[in-house]
């Protein structure tokens, strides 16, 4: 091949490739700034407000985070609470920290009682209180 065409064919390649990095404009559906995944993801965790003596229960996958009161673990047979701030399971009648991430595996079946007005983050909490 000859210079001309071998720089022809750099230029043709350096085109293709720019116009493919630029192609998408940030901020459109194409290239979003923010996917729709993460939104449903936030979208589902909320405040979540429970009167002292009151018990939520919690669905598979459940994540919380007490912010303030307390609250304490009732573990079902077979259920298990992880405490991802710590690192360990959760023994049931253990009392919650407030401001660690806890999480309900799959397969758990817990409820959480109230022992002071405790208000919470959460996503896949039940708080219909009884």
């Amino acid at each position: 091949m000859n210079r001309k065409t071998i720089s022809i064919l750099i230029l043709f390649l350096f085109l293709s490739f720019y116009s493919c990095i630029f192609a998408q404009t940030p901020g459109t559906s194409g290239d979003p700034l923010v996917t729709k995944s993460y939104l449903d993801f936030a979208a589902k965790l909320r405040e979540v407000e429970i009167k002292s003596g009151s018990t939520i229960t919690a669905e598979n996958g459940a994540v919380l985070v007490v912010m303030s009161g307390q609250l304490k673990l009732e573990l079902k047979k077979g259920g298990m609470v992880i405490d991802l701030t710590n690192g360990r399971k959760l023994s049931s009648n253990s009392t919650l920290q407030v401001f660690h991430l806890i999480m309900v595996p799959d397969g758990s079946l817990c409820s959480f009682k109230a022992t002071k007005d405790t208000r919470l983050m959460a996503m896949g909490i039940n708080d219909d209180a009884e």
